[in-house]
């Protein structure tokens, strides 16, 4: 043991009187002193600060520790008696936003490279603090254009709001595709498809790509658009930018950059600010009884804030009906209790989404859910009750992992899979990532419940810089010119030659691969022009106009269909949601009348609930984003028919797409929907002349009118009060 470097048992051997409080420190100071073995070093001392009255003799030793591990903002918050010379230490790794916000050594190195305008990869954990240095390079007011590049809505609205709040005075911050240019300083907060859909993109100072590791061509059918459209991303803003930043979670190498003539710094970093105690159990993973056993002992013995990981919504409904059966795991009920501050959003929930649905169920019990299917507003709250600890548990799937700030002691990672793929070690240890949080807990504790996967090698692959004759047509339409090898030049004329499709609607469609797209031409070239007359401009369709627009969408959309068993050739189900959806009067009333047959459908609440979670998802990933997909490219593809018919090309589905895609609700409507503010309340706030407004100008009316609004009730406060202030 006296030999041993593993920190944990090290300190156990201290509390255990066999190793001496010094002897453990000499451990950390040997290895602080190797570069190899930093990381090891740094965990020796952020342990002992946990169990700081075991060193209270050693307290100057350990200070000088801190020092050389980088950690100055521990030498702040844990100790007060330190010397002038550590003080005039901590002046100058204070940060320019905040006095109270100290680098470490890692933070301030990756700053002052990106002030001296170096380009940077930053490849480190979770828990490292990557978005400070942004908040820094902004206090710095020497940028004027800056475009952030995340992979998710959610993260959007995170960003938009930690930005807003410090910076909002000095930069406008556009993040909906409705928002116009309006400052001379910018901010642009983006997906990767927003990006790409911005025509006005130019003098970017500095852009900065958060998960960066997504710019990997996973070859899953699933996640690789997204990927393919995070390099179109890359392509554009490498071309209008000064200088990058991109950060994302640890890993070995790049590949591909190097190839895209920018000179860069990759920094792969394993520095740490908190320690992780990893408890593995091995259990298999169809053994949900034992699993369950296990997490019952791991909530009983753990009480602080719990993330529990799950691989879709069905596992997570599982766990919750678990964990509220067993007595002794409930926690604090309220729903008996009138003045209990969640229990208007419980009775909101009920009312809207019935009782017997999984989050209003779960939240009965002091537990939230986080999952892509639920409706935005409510997966805000939820990570907001977490935060604040009004909750101490959320159950969530991959989206929760995406980078959402979470502050959250213990991590159960209840399932190694994302749907059905098995997670790889590098998702794996980016989700054991999101236990501790640096000047909350030191200590996060980690519970694998399944085997843990190999470790591999890590490497992201930029297909954007390493393009082969095998790179896809629709990644290669997208890519600035610059950025094409001759190999790709050619691959893209001889595909010109062959094909019917205009290279311009494969770059605009990029999510769509190339044989897709020709058989969605196909269906189009196979109409007669009377069909062809009849679709182009329908707003409310009858029945043979929507019966060719269903047949379309399940062409283009058949693999994110087949997720909820809508592709299938010979069933009605899609044509009759899709009527009802746009017949209704509105979003609320679709949903409503959904809710009310699954209730009348149904008898017990599991299918209640299941049902319900599906109905979200087809509205919130089929409607708001396949369909509106869908609808775009039909739209285009029978423009440039007319135009080969030697006709005008007036194919126009603006209404349909307006439905689906801003759920009934005006353009600025919808960006506040991103933004936190539920529908069903964002409805009751609709009115001609605010329609015709843009965010900001509405942002600044429910500023000014909020308390005026009588329509609204104190949940529709509390959301709109979350979302603008």
């Amino acid at each position: 043991m006296e030999n041993s470097l593993d920190p944990q048992q090290c300190l156990e051997s201290v509390r255990n009187e066999t190793l001496s409080a010094f002897s453990y420190l000499k451990k950390a100071s040997e290895c602080l002193s190797s570069p190899d073995l930093l990381p090891i070093g740094q965990e020796f001392v952020i342990r002992a600060l946990e169990a700081l009255p075991l060193f209270k003799n050693q307290s100057l030793l350990l200070q000088n520790l801190l020092r050389t591990a980088g950690l100055y903002p521990y030498l702040k918050k844990y100790f007060t008696d330190l010397s002038p010379e550590k003080e005039f230490v901590l002046d100058i790794y204070k940060s320019n936003f905040d006095d109270n916000f100290i680098f470490h050594s890692m933070q301030a190195r990756v700053f002052n490279l990106l002030l001296s305008g170096k380009n940077v990869i930053l490849s480190a954990p979770t828990s490292m603090g990557k978005s400070a240095i942004v908040d820094a390079l902004l206090a710095e007011n020497k940028f004027n254009n800056i475009v952030i590049v995340v992979p998710t809505i959610a993260l959007i609205d995170e960003t938009r709001r930690r930005i807003q709040t410090r910076f909002g005075n000095s930069y406008q911050i556009i993040h909906h595709g409705s928002q116009s240019r309006r400052k001379d300083k910018v901010i642009y907060v983006f997906t990767q498809e927003r990006v790409n859909e911005r025509e006005d993109l130019r003098n970017i100072d500095l852009f900065i790509i958060d998960e960066f590791y997504k710019l990997a061509d996973t070859k899953d059918a699933q996640s690789r658009p997204r990927a393919f459209a995070l390099n179109i991303a890359l392509s554009k803003l490498l071309t209008v930018s000064k200088q990058f930043y991109m950060i994302g979670p640890y890993i070995d190498a790049v590949q591909g950059m190097s190839a895209l003539t920018r000179e860069f710094i990759f920094i792969p970093s394993d520095f740490k600010t908190v320690a992780l105690n990893i408890h593995k159990y091995n259990i298999a993973p169809n053994n949900t009884e034992e699993k369950n056993e296990q997490l019952a002992e791991i909530i009983e013995s753990h009480k602080g804030q719990t993330i529990i990981y799950c691989k879709s919504s069905n596992s997570i409904s599982n766990v919750i009906r678990f964990l509220t059966s067993k007595a002794n795991l409930q926690t604090e009920k309220f729903t008996d209790f009138e003045e209990h501050p969640l229990k208007k959003y419980y009775k909101w929930l009920k009312k809207n989404y019935g009782a017997d649905w999984g989050c209003t169920h779960a939240l009965a019990s002091g537990i939230g859910i986080h999952h892509g299917a639920l409706p935005r507003a409510i997966q805000q709250k939820n990570v907001e009750l977490f935060n604040r600890r009004q909750i101490q548990y959320l159950i969530c799937t991959s989206t929760m992992i995406e980078g959402v700030n979470t502050s959250a002691e213990n991590i159960v990672i209840y399932d190694n899979r994302n749907g059905n793929p098995r997670i790889d070690s590098f998702t794996h240890k980016n989700i054991s990532g999101r236990a501790g949080r640096m000047g909350q807990y030191l200590v996060g504790n980690v519970f694998c419940l399944e085997q843990l996967p190999e470790q591999e090698s890590q490497i992201v692959a930029l297909p954007l810089g390493l393009q082969d004759e095998d790179s896809p047509i629709n990644l290669l339409a997208g890519i600035q010119p610059e950025h094409l090898s001759e190999q790709s030049d050619h691959s893209l004329i001889q595909f010109t030659k062959k094909s019917d499709i205009p290279m311009e609607i494969i770059r605009k469609n990029s999510s769509y691969d190339v044989e897709t797209l020709e058989e969605a031409y196909k269906l189009i070239t196979e109409l007669s022009i009377s069909d062809m007359d009849q679709i182009a401009t329908v707003a409310k369709p009858k029945k043979y106009q929507l019966e060719l627009l269903t047949a379309f969408i399940k062409t283009v959309e058949n693999r994110v269909l087949s997720r909820q068993k809508l592709n299938y050739e010979d069933s009605d189900e899609l044509y009759n949601k899709l009527r009802e959806y746009i017949y209704a009067d509105n979003h609320t009333a679709y949903i409503r009348e959904q809710i009310n047959y699954i209730y009348k459908a149904n008898r017990s609440a599991t299918d209640r609930s299941d049902a319900t979670d599906r109905e979200l998802s087809i509205v919130r990933n089929i409607f708001k984003h396949a369909v509106s997909r869908a609808l775009c490219l039909l739209q285009e593809l029978l423009n440039y028919e007319y135009t080969l018919l030697d006709r005008e090309p007036s194919a126009n589905l603006g209404w349909l797409l307006h439905i689906f895609e801003d759920s009934h609700l005006p353009a600025s409507f919808s960006a506040l929907e991103e933004m936190g503010i539920p529908i069903e309340t964002l409805e009751k706030l609709v009115t001609t002349e605010l329609s015709e407004t843009d965010i900001d100008t509405l942002i600044r009316y429910l500023r000014m009118n909020l308390k005026y609004l009588v329509q609204l009730n104190s949940i529709d406060q509390m959301f709109i009060k979350q979302a603008i202030y």
